[in-house]
């Protein structure tokens, strides 16, 4: 895979009503849940790969993420140009990322979920794993 970037705009989550649960939809890799236009947007990460060889690609964004592990099992790739190495996510241990990364749940596909922070607007550049 060649590197393939994409641009995120501001007010890219879906509407959402003020003061009422917010709902995820089961089984779904990334999903917006909300934020606030021109400052962050909020979602959920559970990722579909069972072990980290099926991560097939690594992303990078051009700004920060925060992820919290909210349930399960999830463990980030990291590759900081030096090399990749696996971080195990631990429950409710902020971790923040600016590099490359990917992830997989070592219990089975979609068995964990992150809660993800995020700017309202930013670009992500995809490539293969070395």
């Amino acid at each position: 895979m060649k590197s393939k970037r994409v641009n995120t705009s501001a007010g890219s989550f879906p509407k959402f009503a003020l003061h009422r649960g917010l709902f995820a939809k089961a089984k779904k890799e990334w999903q917006v849940l909300c934020g606030d236009r021109n400052h962050w947007r909020v979602g959920y990460y559970s990722p579909p790969q069972g072990q980290a060889a099926q991560v097939k690609k690594l992303e990078k964004h051009t700004c920060v993420e925060l992820f919290l592990l909210l349930s399960g099992s999830i463990t980030l790739i990291l590759d900081d140009d030096r090399g990749e190495y696996e971080l195990p996510l631990e429950p409710l241990k902020p971790v923040m990322v600016t590099g490359w990364h990917g992830g997989y749940c070592s219990r089975g596909p979609f068995r964990g979920v992150a809660l993800v922070v995020e700017r309202d607007r930013f670009s992500t550049i995809y490539r293969s794993r070395r």
